[in-house]
């Protein structure tokens, strides 16, 4: 097992921690791709590095590490937090959240992190501008129906207004062509893998692709549903105290709401995800909590087919058989 390195990453430097022997060894470095790359070239092969994923500004540092080739492990803030809350430390700087990490990683060992490629890379920020311009345009749209029923509505601005509507919608077209009418061989055939699934969609599979990097990253469904937050909460303290588990905050709502839009469907004419749901509503749950449930399962049978290369069969026993696996 190599040494495990913990780094903090903030918009101008990346604080880097490593234990050496009982001592602990505090850097920096810019956060910079040439002296990200130098760091990195000097670095030992057997590091293990550790970091939260921060948005944009852990880019830099991923790609670095990615082209060198190096071990590293991306994890959520929230799993940092709650293993810092157990340490119990009172000081808070860049260079004790970086121990933090380091700690993290010797501890948890954490599985290595394989970074989306160049590809998928690419359209993973094309479906992200791509839903952002569909909700834009709603909120313009928004406008435009309220000034309407202003009789005094200032017609420059209703003018520049539907200018921009169209603006708007020509963009969206334009991306969704690009979105939706893929030639990358790998992404088409998983695409095609998923639509198989009686519910799963053009949209549905292709944020599916999108978000969870083809399924590169998880080994269980049961993680990937966590991932894209179909995973209620569950909250109870001995017998006397329960509360009703909600559903865990992910930065896949778009998908989420996708895969809500496609349990409508499954719940039809998926016999597995219609078995579900008529099961659940007879135990008395609502609407919306089953087809949340028929959204789990549809991920469920999405990570079976591709992680067994299976064909899907629309069969209950068949269907069984194969999430068993």
């Amino acid at each position: 097992m190599g040494t495990y390195l913990g780094i903090d990453i903030s918009s101008d430097f990346i604080h880097i921690a490593c234990e050496d022997n009982t001592t602990w060894v505090f850097t920096k470095v810019e956060n910079e791709l040439k002296a990200i790359d130098d760091w990195i070239s000097s670095m030992p092969e057997d590091i293990h590095v550790i970091f939260e994923y921060t948005g944009t500004y852990s880019h830099r540092l991923a790609y670095g590490l990615s082209l060198r080739e190096r071990t590293f492990s991306m994890i959520t803030p929230s799993q940092s937090k709650g293993f810092a809350a157990s340490l119990k430390n009172k000081a808070k700087t860049d260079a004790q959240d970086a121990k933090v990490l380091a700690l993290y990683g010797s501890k948890m060992q954490p599985e290595p992190t394989i970074l989306t490629d160049e590809s998928l890379h690419q359209k993973k920020q094309i479906y992200k501008h791509y839903n952002d311009l569909i909700a834009q345009k709603q909120a313009l749209n928004n406008k435009i129906h309220a000034l309407s029923f202003d009789p005094r509505a200032a017609k420059k601005v209703v003018d520049s207004l539907e200018v921009l509507d169209k603006v708007y919608q020509q963009q969206i077209e334009d991306f969704q062509e690009q979105l939706f009418d893929l030639n990358d061989d790998e992404f088409k055939q998983l695409k095609d893998k998923l639509m198989q699934i009686t519910g799963i969609g053009p949209k549905a599979a292709t944020g599916i692709i999108i978000q969870t990097n083809g399924l590169k990253n998880f080994h269980s469904a049961k993680a990937l549903a966590a991932f894209l937050g179909l995973v209620p909460t569950t909250k109870q303290s001995g017998t006397s105290l329960k509360s009703r588990g909600r559903l865990v905050n992910t930065a896949c709502k778009q998908l989420r709401s996708i895969l809500f839009c496609a349990a409508q469907s499954a719940a039809k004419f998926n016999l597995d995800c219609k078995e579900l749901y008529t099961r659940l509503l007879a135990k008395g749950k609502s609407k919306k909590a089953a087809k949340m449930a028929v959204a789990h399962k549809l991920i469920r049978q999405a990570f079976a087919i591709v992680k067994n290369n299976a064909v899907f069969q629309n069969d209950f026993q068949a269907s069984k058989i194969a999430l068993a696996k």
